[in-house]
């Protein structure tokens, strides 16, 4: 007895007799009071306290911790609006029972943006599946998704639950970021209303890291319509800014569908050392329209003009020491293919997706520098362009 009471002791089990039979050994324990901890981003004797009240149910610990945080939801308020979400999804423990969880951070990862067109309802939900496969399919670490809406949040949230939610709203329609939990290690989050804007639009932003690779992710849907130029380049200065206010040995990803023409970076100024990620990839031809009536029938626009613009986008900003940070190693477009069973593709948009690759910024830059083959809106291009 003595002995069973030491190994108690050696993880802080400190329950009632009755409860013994409910202890697993010090192995499982162990192991569980570590998915706790990673899960929830807090420390082995905040995970152990969960745990034992629980009987070491790892999934009934989890739900209990977030469910203390404001019933399981994080918000941030301005006023009486709740405007930022943060939430948890109870399958999460049969998915990583499935995984393989390692402590050694990846040396490459995958990021997505896609404007999911949750405002129209036809074909809503198997549209969404097919947005939920993709996601999965491309095994993405980090999404940037837009027009979402409460009930799209809902079923996304069921059917990617290995992923933390971060919701730039709660009504109408706004932004989610997608972080995968065994890969991405969530820090912090703000949300930034535009000041200037008429349809609810604001700059999420999450704090995350993936080993020593720390990250600013800004996901956004500006201004729409060619009505609201003027506003819209406000917002783009604004997310341009905060791209280059980031902490030193920080980058920065900023994405999302920014509505944008090309006339419009050029009037806001893309700053030194941020690149486009199209641009800084080789302009692939094909991946340059992601709004594009020529192939997307979601839209149908009478007549024989059919527009296509380049209205999703990604910025990088990496940090200016010698620090960890995201070198891009391909661009490419997803949500090409129609749904099953319907005419619809996924969205009205293209979703964009790059891969990135760990390293460090040398005196050479990032290791890909902007094309200059076509229009290009990137300060290097624009100068080459205009010598010619």
């Amino acid at each position: 007895m003595e002995r069973q009471r030491e190994h108690r002791e050696e993880i802080n089990l400190s329950g009632d007799s009755d409860d013994d039979d409910n202890v697993p050994d010090v192995a499982t324990c162990q192991k569980l009071v570590e998915q706790f901890a990673e899960l929830t981003n807090t420390d082995e004797a905040c995970a152990q306290f969960y745990l034992q009240d629980r009987q070491w149910d790892l999934e009934r610990a989890v739900n209990a911790f977030f469910e203390a945080k404001t019933g399981g939801i994080k918000v941030l308020q301005d006023g009486d609006e709740p405007e930022v979400v943060v939430t948890f999804d109870s399958k999460l423990v049969s998915v990583l029972e499935e995984g393989v969880m390692t402590e050694e951070a990846p040396k490459k990862f995958c990021f997505m943006t896609w404007n999911i067109d949750g405002l129209d309802e036809k074909n809503l939900k198997k549209r969404t599946k097919a947005v939920a496969t993709v996601i999965d399919r491309e095994k993405a670490d980090i999404v940037f998704l837009q027009e979402a809406i409460p009930n799209t949040f809902t079923y996304l949230e069921q059917l990617l639950p290995q992923f933390l939610f971060i919701a730039g709203g709660v009504d109408n329609y706004f932004t989610l970021t997608l972080l995968r939990r065994t890969t991405v290690h969530f820090d912090d989050q703000t949300l930034e209303p535009f000041a200037n804007t008429s349809m609810g639009r604001n700059l999420l932003c999450v704090e995350a890291h993936i080993g020593e690779l720390k990250l600013q992710l800004l996901n956004s849907h500006l201004e729409s319509t060619a009505e609201f130029t003027r506003e819209r380049v406000e917002q783009l200065k604004l997310a341009f800014t905060k791209m280059k206010g980031a902490p030193p040995g920080v980058t920065t990803l900023f994405g999302g569908d920014l509505n944008l023409r090309d006339k419009e970076v050029v009037q806001a100024g893309l700053p030194q050392g941020v690149v486009d990620l199209w641009e800084a990839c080789g302009q692939r031809p094909e991946c340059r329209y992601t709004w594009d009536t020529t192939r997307n029938t979601n839209r149908e626009f009478p007549g024989r003009f059919k527009p296509r613009l380049r209205f999703d986008r990604v910025y990088l900003h990496a940090p200016s020491c010698s620090t960890p940070t995201a070198v891009p190693l391909h661009f490419g477009l997803v949500g090409l293919q129609r749904v099953n069973n319907t005419q619809s593709f996924p969205s009205d948009h293209w979703g964009i997706v790059v891969h990135f690759e760990i390293g460090k910024k040398g005196s050479g830059g990032i290791g890909v520098v902007p094309s200059t083959n076509g229009p290009s809106t990137s300060s290097q291009a624009n100068s080459l362009k205009r010598k010619r």
